[in-house]
Parts: C-alpha cells; sequence; structure tokens
C-alpha cells in the first residue's frame, strides 16, 4: 500500500469520528490550527457553488451542534440526540489539517454524510465526572472524494462503520478510538483502509487531531453559542 492510500484512508475515518462526535460548523473545524499565524496558508478562493453548498451544510448542522453543546453544558438525562449530519472538507483544509507537507493530496474535496444518533444520558454521565469514557453506537459514514478537477466529478465514494470510545479527563478528551467495522468501496480504497486499520491498530496517527477537535467543540465553538461547558462543571 502506498503512503499516500494510507493517508486517504486514515482521512475517512478521522472525518468519520469528526462527524460522529464534534459535529463541525464551519470549514475551519475540519482541520487542526496551523501552529502559528506564520504556518496559517492563505484561504483559496473557491466557486460559488461550493461556498453556497457549504453554507447550507453549516446552517443545517447547527441545529444539532447545539444539542450537542446543551447536553455536554447541562449534563442531564433526556431524550437522544438525533440528526442527520453533511460535511464538505475542502481539498486544501485536508493537506493543511491532516497531510501537512508530508504527502500530496491526490484528490479535490471530500464529502462526507453520517446520521448521528448520541445517547443524552451517556453525555451526561461522562460530563458529570472527572473522567469517563463516552462509548458512541455504531454510525455509518459515507464520503465521497472529488477529483482534483472538479469536470471529472468524484473520485470514488467510501462507506464504513464505526463505534466510537472517546475518553475523557476533566471535561476534556484525551483520547478517541474509531473501532471500524463494515467496509465498501472500490477494491484499491478498500485495500487501503484495512491496510491501515492493520497497520494503526489503535489510530494514533490521527487520533490527536481528531482529539483536538473534539476540544475545540466543545470548547471555543460551544462557547460562541453561549454554552460555556467549562464554566458549568
Amino acid at each position: 500500500m502506498t503512503s499516500w492510500m494510507h493517508k486517504v484512508a486514515l482521512f475517512a475515518g478521522a472525518a468519520a469520528l469528526t462527524l460522529t462526535v464534534s459535529v463541525p460548523a464551519s470549514a475551519e473545524d475540519a482541520a487542526p490550527a496551523p501552529a502559528s499565524a506564520e504556518a496559517a496558508a492563505p484561504v483559496p478562493a473557491i466557486a460559488p457553488e461550493l461556498a453556497e453548498r457549504m453554507a447550507k451544510e453549516k446552517e443545517d448542522r447547527k441545529a444539532c451542534k447545539l444539542e450537542i453543546c446543551k447536553a455536554f453544558a447541562e449534563a442531564k438525562s433526556g431524550a437522544p440526540i438525533s440528526c442527520n449530519v453533511t460535511k464538505t472538507w475542502l481539498g486544501s483544509d485536508i493537506q493543511a489539517g491532516y497531510l501537512g507537507d508530508k504527502l500530496t493530496w491526490p484528490w479535490g474535496h471530500a464529502l462526507c454524510s453520517a446520521h448521528i444518533d448520541l445517547d443524552r444520558d451517556a453525555i451526561a454521565e461522562v460530563a458529570s465526572k472527572p473522567s469517563g469514557t463516552l462509548k458512541l453506537k455504531k454510525h455509518d459514514i459515507t464520503c465521497k472524494l472529488d477529483n482534483k478537477n472538479p469536470a471529472e466529478g468524484s473520485a470514488y465514494d467510501v462507506k464504513l462503520s464505526i463505534e466510537p470510545v472517546v475518553t475523557f479527563e476533566n471535561g476534556r478528551a484525551t483520547k478517541a478510538e474509531l473501532n471500524w467495522g463494515t467496509i465498501e468501496a472500490p477494491l484499491l480504497a478498500k485495500t487501503a483502509i484495512w491496510s491501515a486499520t492493520a497497520v494503526d491498530a489503535n489510530f494514533s496517527v490521527i487520533a490527536n487531531g481528531v482529539v483536538k477537535e473534539i476540544n475545540a467543540f466543545l470548547g471555543v465553538k460551544c462557547k460562541e453559542e453561549g454554552f460555556d461547558i467549562a464554566a458549568a462543571r
């Protein structure tokens, strides 16, 4: 398996876990922030149609985002959180956030979707204790990768299932595991994904980035919506 195929598989897993746990609210949430202002790359111009699509995705995700923030902030029992989430990752965000200067992302944008089903009682338990583990139900994720040239359309589709487990300490995520299940994809992509899961059994390659995203969501992003989770503890 080539190294870029390996990274594609890991990105798909990172996208899946990000969707099911932190529901990114904007393009900036799709990838870990640069280490410094100097490291930040210029924001690329995108087609008006894509910008409009991403804006709609963001608006459609907001209700789900608010429910998750509320669940962690209030730490109360209640009805499950159920919603459909769709997120487009720009190719440039994938490059900057997941591959850096080590590899070149060979495709364009990635569109991932999932139906989110979160146990509010389980969130309340982990949010109200000094430490705990949040075990999520199995989630099915679909990702569509575009070709570098938009005129060529999609490169291929990947469907996979995961049962995420996230460990929290003092209100912050400290560890994230994907626990891969079934995978549906073209043979080349499927081989890459399974090889990646075998090589990175603990998903250490993507764990740090995903943990940062979860903490950014529960910190800055929830605070923007009026939920100060740290102060509520």
